[in-house]
């Protein structure tokens, strides 16, 4: 019997119509360009989509299981909105489970994987310089650079069980990630803060790591309770 190779198999599958509708969606959501408390149904995706309703209300289900959005009693889908009790637990859990990261990344962090950090807070000091004013500033690309930059330092910890603990945790804020980027004094402390990440992890100093990470989390979450409290008022 001929034993099959499976070296450079590299077999894709295309997309499903349901999997497409789903992440237009989830990046509408996420990208704020669908609010918080808006509600979707499902004749009117279907005719703005120009598709049929099947894989529209295959793609709420998919949402239903992110908690981007919940089933609405009059019908429809209504999107989620964060409550000051629900950034404060999931703050709480981001501090548990990213500074447990970020010594694991300490240790098995790669020069490449480094390499990549800092050609990311290298685009990121390029859109400054490109921004002469606040409205010329891209906050949707900042905070996706800052996602990846977190998400390297997650991949660089080597699990795969934290990943994705680390994935459910941070999806619920992640929509909101622009608020703690909102003002220049914001970001400019942000992204200081992601340069001294690479400083430390370049020294392999958990010490002033997990001080840093922690104080990261904490500043992200009050930036965004700020702008809850402003939007709830």
């Amino acid at each position: 019997m001929t034993k099959l190779k499976w070296e450079n198999t590299g077999i894709e599958a295309p997309k499903t119509m349901s999997e497409q509708v789903y992440e237009l969606l989830r990046e509408k959501i996420m990208n704020q360009e669908i609010m918080p408390g808006e509600v979707l149904f499902e004749v009117e995706v279907s005719e703005a989509l120009g598709v049929s309703r099947t894989p529209v209300r295959e793609a709420f289900r998919l949402l239903q299981h992110d908690d981007l959005v919940y089933r609405n009693p009059r019908g429809g889908v209504s999107v989620t909105e964060l409550t000051m009790s629900d950034l404060q637990e999931v703050s709480d859990l981001r501090l548990v489970f990213e500074v447990h990261s970020i010594e694991r990344t300490c240790d098995r962090i790669s020069q490449e994987e480094i390499r990549e950090l800092e050609a990311t807070v290298k685009e990121i000091d390029e859109i400054f310089e490109r921004g002469d004013t606040e409205q010329d500033l891209d906050l949707v690309r900042l905070g996706d650079l800052n996602t990846k930059f977190h998400d390297i330092l997650y991949q660089a910890a080597g699990s795969h069980y934290l990943t994705k603990i680390l994935e459910t945790i941070r999806l619920p804020i992640l929509r909101y990630r622009p608020f703690s980027l909102e003002t220049k004094k914001q970001r400019e402390r942000s992204w200081q803060e992601h340069k001294l990440i690479i400083k430390y992890l370049k020294d392999r100093d958990k010490v002033n790591l997990r001080k840093l990470v922690r104080k990261h989390i904490k500043d992200a979450g009050c930036a965004i309770a700020r702008k809850l409290d402003t939007m709830n008022v």
